[in-house]
């Protein structure tokens, strides 16, 4: 049985990706009316969320913890699963572990548990971050293989940080856009007892659609 996709928000990002000036203007807000601020950053950070959610991304800077019980080479017999995979899946049989929420910027740490509960560091000299890809890779260096993991149960924890950068500017238009699109939406329509037809209905899917990555 293929293990799940555990994953855990160590730190959040600082900022939203969209200002809230931008959807201000975006809703035609007089200057002086921030009554309605409180509700407008609500839906900015339900769009937000939303956008990662349906793109499978990270956009602001953003810190992961992802636990497994299991390499990828333990996984090898799964890798010609057809259909929806809520594990990280390695198919090209080299022992690299795709890493989730992209894109990534840097893995923090990788560390195994004995059976005993004792972790052990694995040095960042054994391993090689690939940053290039989406999603992004931990490749074992030459002559390297991923430690012996004792713990039946998440034996392994891998912290990384993902995102498209720090600031605002740095996600890409079409998702920041989509964003506003979505946030303005559901501030103009609230109180109608709104569904998923928000995502349609605001054009946020449409603009987001490209940017969706694989499902690990």
């Amino acid at each position: 049985m293929r293990e799940p996709l555990k994953l855990q928000l160590t730190a959040p990002p600082a900022r939203l990706p969209v200002d809230l000036n931008e959807l201000r203007a975006q809703v035609r807000l007089e200057d002086d009316r921030t009554d309605e601020d409180a509700i407008l950053l609500a839906n900015l950070r339900a769009a937000a969320e939303a956008c990662e959610t349906y793109t499978g991304r990270s956009l602001i800077t953003q810190t992961w913890t992802q636990f497994r019980d299991a390499w990828p080479d333990a996984e090898l017999g799964d890798a010609l699963h057809e259909g929806w995979r809520e594990g990280p899946l390695d198919i090209s049989g080299t022992g690299a572990l795709l890493l989730p929420r992209p894109p990534l910027q840097a893995v923090v740490h990788v560390k195994t548990f004995s059976a005993e509960d004792a972790e052990t560091l694995w040095p960042a000299s054994a391993y090689f971050v690939d940053t290039a890809g989406l999603p992004g890779r931990l490749v074992p260096r030459k002559g390297q293989v991923f430690p012996v993991v004792g713990r039946g149960a998440n034996g392994i924890e891998i912290q990384f940080i993902a995102g498209h950068g720090d600031a605002p500017g740095d996600v890409p238009s079409q998702l920041r856009q989509g964003i506003v699109q979505l946030a303005a939406y559901l501030f103009e329509n609230r109180g109608d007892g709104l569904t998923g037809s928000a995502l349609t209905a605001s054009g946020a899917e449409s603009l987001w659609r490209a940017s969706i990555v694989a499902r690990l």
